[in-house]
């Protein structure tokens, strides 16, 4: 994951850039992964930016298929492999 951080903070913060919502996902994939029941709170706290800002992210994030919706019972969502293609 520090990869991944490093690698994010290289882009400029864009809710339009795919590039950057890409990164988004997978962040949000490995937090969600380690059980987070607030990931977009944990997500921005990483990358120290506003949890309005990373929620806007992760919820464009879904609707350009990244990332899934979070199903019943569960905190977040997951990676896509569309997303996964991508990142690639």
């Amino acid at each position: 994951m520090d990869f991944s951080l490093e690698r994010i903070r290289t882009l400029e913060p864009d809710s339009d850039d795919e590039q950057y919502l890409l990164e988004i996902s997978w962040l949000y994939n490995r937090i969600v992964l380690t059980g987070s029941q607030i990931p977009v709170i944990d997500l921005a706290y990483e990358l120290v930016l506003s949890k309005e800002f990373i929620r806007e992210c992760v919820t464009y994030s879904m609707e350009l298929g990244f990332c899934t919706n979070p199903k019943h019972g569960t905190f977040g969502g997951c990676i896509t492999p569309k997303a996964l293609r991508k990142l690639k």
